[in-house]
């Protein structure tokens, strides 16, 4: 398809542009074209319509006190941690952790990094798998946090794998943030040896890391409620336990699990959450101010 204008998709019998006829174009046309090579940077509702790699929300320009830059404000030379984001309450706790390495770092002069979030969903329902997760809802928890964010749609039965896909995601972001020293990608995993060592055999390539690995649920418990954040039950695929949909992420509902034999935190897959940031402050869910 190198040279081809465009091919027959095989499942709709739809003509497809391919890059090489985008590139000849010039620009982006703003369709959310499949193959476009410009980052969808003209397509207006990104969120429900791009097919490659781009950034649905770019922080706000006129913030006076964002903690994390927007994207145009990011120097040369910077160090990058891209977490990747669920919209669940693991990576929002993990946001939180990274808040307070980046401001104890600010205390004592270290260097410190810029945050930028990674959402992969499906191309088709615009849905986080798992989480079941609509990615319009991740792009308003983007914007209440003011943290830019990327989406990578991911197309089913594409051949692509997905760390070609996770490529393509990392060089729109150094397309966009110029001479990047260091690129970090950051995961909220618990404590799941095999989930880690997927993505270390598969994300080989890139420095890692894990910020929540191994703390006690304790902890991670009274840093959500600290938050001040509502977590709810986005997906339940336990049959026993008494789970529903829609239901509030508690401290009861924690322990319940648990005497169910659940993972506490659904770690297994029992279930998945929601962080509706948007009940907290910005700065009480980030960590920036405490109740009252």
């Amino acid at each position: 398809r190198a040279e081809l204008d465009f091919y027959e998709d095989p499942k709709t019998g739809y003509s497809v542009y391919t890059e090489h006829a985008h590139k000849k174009r010039g620009k982006c046309c703003g369709s959310g074209c499949r193959h476009c090579p410009y980052n969808h940077v003209n397509v207006k509702d990104k969120a429900m319509r791009i097919q490659q790699p781009a950034f649905l929300y770019e922080g706000d320009d006129s913030s006076e006190d964002a903690l994390f830059m927007p994207l145009s404000s990011i120097p040369p030379r910077s160090h990058v941690k891209v977490l990747f984001f669920s919209g669940g309450k693991d990576s929002f706790l993990a946001i939180r952790s990274l808040v307070r390495e980046r401001r104890r770092r600010a205390s004592t002069s270290s260097s410190t990094f810029h945050l930028i979030l990674l959402t992969t969903f499906d191309a088709k329902s615009r849905v986080i798998a798992h989480q079941e997760v609509p990615i319009d809802t991740v792009l308003r928890q983007a914007r209440h946090l003011e943290i830019p964010l990327l989406g990578i749609p991911l197309h089913r039965g594409s051949g692509e794998k997905y760390s070609e896909r996770i490529d393509k995601g990392i060089g729109a972001i150094h397309t966009r943030v110029p001479d990047v020293q260091r690129t970090t990608l950051v995961f909220g995993d618990l404590h799941l040896d095999h989930i880690r060592e997927w993505r270390e055999r598969e994300l080989s390539s890139y420095e890692l890391e894990y910020p929540l690995w191994k703390v006690p649920y304790e902890d991670l418990m009274e840093d959500l409620d600290a938050s001040g954040v509502r977590a709810t039950l986005s997906a339940v695929t336990a049959k026993d336990g008494g789970l529903e949909v829609g239901m509030s992420f508690t401290r009861e509902l924690w322990k319940e699990a648990v005497r169910s034999g659940m993972d506490g935190f659904g770690e297994d897959g029992e279930f998945h959450s929601v962080a509706e940031v948007w009940t907290a402050t910005r700065e009480r869910a980030l960590g920036l101010q405490t109740e009252g």
